[in-house]
């Protein structure tokens, strides 16, 4: 099954903080990371040379990616017959538990697969834990093939740190046989959207199905909301130590108010904070409910588990303020890095632009549902149209105001931590919104002072 976003990028922040003073820990006790040169290169073995390298990968959460990472990686085993390539699949906890550790200790992988947040990989790039990808972003030509705001996502304190490996978008699912079952025009508008969902709950279907029993789903649902009607520049600052904009904005808590009156007009699944994902996301593709706000990541899910997978559409979330240009909340699933400590970094780096840019490797990422981070031309591989209306929403938006933040998620784990339960009080009308904005900001200030 292929990831959730959610699962790749929101549900492990807070152990990531735990992990990385862990290994800080160790690292001040004597160990050095040494290896890499400060404009990224390596010092080391070159490409060409004799190498054994070694990398993890958070795939084993995904049993369906894991061939596709092998294929490639015998691919460029076949080309470089040089060099040996040892991956280790683990799951993305295990991985956030162990990997920290043992980068600090010098006895990390050459390359891994990390979250590209802030507070993930942002952590380990400010500690020193991972190599500047700089030189080989310019060798290769990455910010060519990649938008500027894609490969900044690994971007911290003016170096980056990682090439970014799926574009992930928070948009508008629907079931198009119960669109037209009940004659309602297409979600593609605001107006639209609510229409359908006065419409959907008339004739006793539940018009969006959503469980935050796990408390995650409530940052996509509110995320919506809040990315359909603030500023991007707003939005980013909002979601970085570095900025200055807090939860308590005017603009952000009216945002936050649409989505709880969502759950007040009776749009969401009844009990909503009772009721698990999957349980949500099921009814969705079985028919149950009419409409799912919800990450890319799910779309290889309904391909596969829907027994009309045929039926559902994607669109992007539409703009509740019209002045701003197309824009959704979203990031990167996840991004390729080197070890500060590889003594391979010039090899690892082209194993990634293999396993990663070539096109034979874009196209199997591509089928496999994991959706390009390059300007890769998807018309060259032929995708159930899901998917690649998937695709066509990422690029809307990238192209339009930009892909913002995964909501409460990006900046650290003091904000997560809060917002969890937090906001299924505020969704569940116990709270309102400038209590629940307090609470994200006096997190938010602990955070931005510990920077």
């Amino acid at each position: 099954m292929i990831p959730r976003s959610p699962r790749s990028t929101f549900w492990r922040a807070g152990p990531i903080a735990v992990a990385v003073a862990l290994a800080l820990g160790a690292a001040a006790c004597g160990t050095t990371t040494g290896g890499g040169n400060s404009d990224g290169s390596s010092g080391g073995l070159k490409v060409g040379d004799k190498a054994t390298l070694t990398v993890v990968s958070q795939f084993g959460d995904n049993a369906a990616l894991q061939p596709v990472l092998t294929k490639l990686n015998e691919a460029y085993e076949a080309a470089h017959p040089e060099v040996t390539v040892t991956i280790q699949f683990l799951s993305a906890d295990d991985e956030q538990k162990t990997l920290p550790t043992s980068l600090a200790s010098g006895s990390g992988p050459d390359i891994f697969d990390y979250d590209a947040a802030e507070s993930a990989l942002g952590e380990l790039a400010t500690n020193g834990l991972v190599a500047p990808l700089d030189t080989y972003v310019d060798k290769y030509g990455w910010a060519k093939k990649m938008e500027p705001s894609v490969l900044d996502r690994a971007k911290y304190d003016g170096k980056r740190y990682g090439v970014p490996r799926s574009s992930e978008a928070v948009g508008l699912f629907y079931n198009a046989a119960i669109f037209a079952k009940y004659g309602i025009e297409a979600p593609t508008t605001y107006a639209a959207f609510l229409a359908a969902a006065d419409r959907l709950k008339a004739a006793g279907v539940t018009p969006i199905a959503f469980g935050n029993k796990d408390q995650w789903p409530s940052s996509h649902l509110i995320g919506a909301a809040l990315h359909a009607n603030t500023p991007m520049q707003t939005i980013r600052s909002l979601e970085s130590l570095d900025g200055s904009a807090t939860w308590a904005d005017s603009g952000v808590q009216a945002s936050m108010e649409i989505a709880r009156t969502w759950a007040a007009n009776g749009y969401l699944t009844s009990n909503f904070n009772g009721v698990a994902f999957d349980d949500a996301f099921k009814a969705f593709y079985t028919g149950r409910a009419g409409m799912f706000v919800e990450g890319t990541g799910v779309t290889p899910d309904i391909l596969q588990n829907a027994t009309k997978p045929g039926d559902f559409r994607f669109v992007s979330f539409p703009m509740i303020d019209a002045s701003l240009k197309q824009q959704a909340e979203g990031g990167v699933g996840g991004a390729w890095s080197i070890s500060a400590s590889s003594k391979a970094a010039d090899i690892a780096a082209d194993w990634i632009d293999f396993v990663h840019f070539s096109d034979t490797a874009e196209a199997a990422w591509l089928k496999a549902g994991v959706l390009p981070t390059s300007r890769f031309d998807t018309s060259k591989v032929d995708v159930a149209p899901l998917l690649q209306q998937n695709v066509d929403v990422v690029r809307a938006a990238q192209n339009g105001g930009g892909i913002g933040a995964w909501t409460g998620y990006t900046s650290s784990a003091l904000v997560t931590e809060a917002w969890n339960g937090a906001a299924q009080q505020f969704l569940g009308r116990s709270q309102d919104a400038a209590a629940f904005a307090a609470t994200l900001d006096d997190a938010l200030a602990q955070a931005r002072k510990k920077k």
